[in-house]
This record gives C-alpha cells, structure tokens and sequence, in this order.
C-alpha cells in the first residue's frame, strides 16, 4: 500500500467547515424550502419567529447512521460512523434522554415508558443545578419509581446558589477573591443596570457549566472512556432532548463529533400543548411544574408572582440572593440583579405585570422565549 502525504491541519479544519451533514434535523437547505413552501401555501400573514418555527418542524426528520469503512495506514480496515449516507445503516451506541423535569422532557421520558416511543432510551439523565424548587425534586423522584425501562441517573456539579454567593461576597485574601467571575462560577444571565438607566444583561454560561458539562462528562463514564481520552470514532450518542414544535428555533446541533440531537416531540410534530392533554388524557402521572432554577433571571413576571403566592420560602430564597449579588462580581462594575427590570426583587410589584399570551395559553416576555437551549426545563 502505497503512503499519501497527509493533509495539514488547515485543510483538514477548511473541509470540515465545508462538510454539512446529510440526513440532519434541520438541514438549511431543507429549512430555506419549507419556508417558501408555508409562504406560498398561507393565505394570511405570518411573523418571522412563527415562520421559522413551522420551518424547522417540517425540516426535521429522524437522523439515520450508517457504516462505512475506512483504511489505516497499516492496510487494517476501521468502520466508524457517518450520518452521511453511506453504507450499511446502522443504530446509535446509545440513546440517552437530557431530562429536565419539567412538562415536555417529562412527557418524553413517560411515552418512552408506554412504549409510545419509536425507540427507547438506554438512559434517562437529570442534571442537578442544587437550586431547583423543592417540586421538582419530588417529581424527579416520582419519575425513578416510574420509569422502569431505563436507569434515571442524577448528576451534579456544584450548587449554582452557593458558588454565586461566594463569587459576589468573597473573603478577603481567598482564592476566590483573585479568580474573575467567569472563571469561578458560569454566568447566570443576571441583569446589570448601565449608566444612564440602560439594563444590561451578562453572557449566560449556567446552562453550559451546570447542565451540559455534567451531563456529557456521565455519558463518556457510561461508555466506558477515561477522562481525557478520546470517544473511539466507532461510537455515536443520540441524545434526545425535550424541545416542543412551539420551541423548535432552539433546537441546535451538538458540537462533539460523537454526539447527535435529536428532538423526538418535534419528529412527533407535539407542542407544549399537546403534552398538557397528553397528562390529562391518561390520567396517570402527575402534572409537572414548569422545571427552572428559583432565581433563574429567564422568570417571566407571571412566574415570580406565582412564587411569591404560592412558594413564599423559594421566593425569599430568591430575594436573599438578590440581595446577595448586588454590589457585583470580579470583572464587573454595575450593579446586579435576577428581576429585568434591575430593581431589587423586593421591592417589585408582580400584581399587575404586563402579559402577553403565548402558543400554550400561559403567558411570557417574548424575548426571553429561547432560554436554556432545551437542557435546562425552562
């Protein structure tokens, strides 16, 4: 077998750039199409966001793996997986369900039990941010007597409430004290007020930091891989994610070559809606709460108020923080705060909080509809 000269990194990084994936959830190719289809096809006028959305529904399909071979340089032949269309299709390594706990991962994970599912996950996985309201704990809990098909596996890293306290109160002379804030503690998007009554809002890295990264890192532990070693090219992850078709634009590819998304409420073409009749229907589990960190700065004013009625000691929770969090953190100099208005949460009025219907019948500040790209319950 005759050497070839092996491509510099440069080009081998220029032609993975160049290299869309076949057979992909919302391939933008297919999503351009269903775009100029709904437009043709609508008789009334429809809004970008609601546009994209019914686009990325109709792009979106069932991903296929298949195996190719490849030679190594020893003549030995080595199959590895592709989602390009070649070859002998093949299933994942694995199927593992991101759960959030929250109504529509939860409606996910209790289909799958019915057998309501095409496929099953081989694992169920709830990253624990150690601020989560106390119901859906209990909820979680219900699920791991409920589910039966799968193990339902809990990870953490860290506890979001304690690790942001410390980075805005340091003690002199810690560690602490001398790490930036990005450094020692993901961003939550809280809000900083600017000179001359602008609000701010800092990059969010929470999600990423205390959902992401926990999850992923359980993962390579259930496939066997050492921390530091890399996944072998022959293994591929599906990893389901409970986004709904009303939610479709925060779907998003994931970033290892090993791990695949996948959005199996949307393949099923259910909104948020279609979940809540689904629980009422069966009449079997119990309604989850909406799944988000208590003092989550994502809160629509609906959702604060509902906390200071109904969970007075998650409330209080919220506005210790706030308080907490106030004089700001390393690397930052404005003042910071959980609520948008960048008031403290005290001292707001959530009695007449400006609404705006959504989708699923609720309410919710339309800007914030895309939080926590579908890893976190909100």
């Amino acid at each position: 077998m005759t050497e070839t000269n092996k491509p510099g990194y440069r080009t081998q990084g220029k032609a993975r750039a160049g290299n869309v994936k076949n057979n992909f959830a919302i391939n933008p190719e297919q999503m351009e199409y269903e775009r100029r289809k709904v437009l043709e096809q609508m008789s009334t006028k429809v809004d970008r966001k609601k546009l994209n959305n019914m686009a990325a529904v109709a792009a979106t399909v069932e991903p296929k793996y298949f195996k190719t071979t490849n030679l190594l340089k020893n003549g030995n032949r080595a199959e590895y997986d592709s989602t390009e269309g070649k070859g002998e299709q093949r299933e994942p390594t694995m199927r593992v369900l991101s759960l959030g706990a929250g109504v529509q991962s939860s409606c996910l994970a209790l289909m799958a039990q019915e057998g309501l599912t095409k496929h099953k996950p081989d694992y169920m996985i709830f990253a624990d941010t150690g601020w989560e309201p106390k119901f859906v704990y209990e909820h979680v809990e219900y699920l791991k007597k409920a589910i039966t098909i799968c193990p339902l596996i809990t990870v953490e890293r860290g506890n979001i409430r304690e690790d942001l306290i410390r980075a805005a109160n340091p003690i002199k002379g810690s560690n602490e004290e001398h790490k930036s804030f990005a450094g020692r503690v993901a961003n939550p998007p809280l809000f900083a007020a600017q000179p001359g009554g602008r609000v701010g809002m800092l990059y969010r890295q929470c999600t990423h930091d205390y959902k992401v990264i926990p999850i992923q890192k359980k993962i390579r532990e259930l496939l066997g891989v050492k921390p530091k070693h890399r996944v072998p090219k022959d293994v591929i992850v599906e990893q389901w994610i409970g986004i709904s078709t009303d939610e479709a634009m925060r779907m998003k590819k994931a970033r290892l070559p090993w791990l695949e998304s996948r959005w199996p409420l949307i393949e099923m073409r259910m909104s948020r809606m279609d979940c809540l009749k689904w629980y009422r229907d069966v009449k079997k589990h119990p309604m989850p709460g909406k799944s988000s960190c208590i003092g989550c700065p994502y809160h629509h004013n609906d959702q604060w108020k509902n906390m200071q009625k109904n969970y007075p000691e998650d409330f209080e929770d919220a506005c210790e923080v706030d308080d907490k969090i106030r004089n700001g953190l390393k690397n930052t100099r404005a003042q910071l705060f959980l609520h948008k208005s960048a008031k403290p949460l005290r001292e707001i009025n959530f009695l007449e909080p400006k609404k705006q219907a959504s989708l699923f019948g609720e309410t919710f500040d339309e800007e914030f509809a895309d939080e926590c790209e579908g890893l976190c319950g909100v």
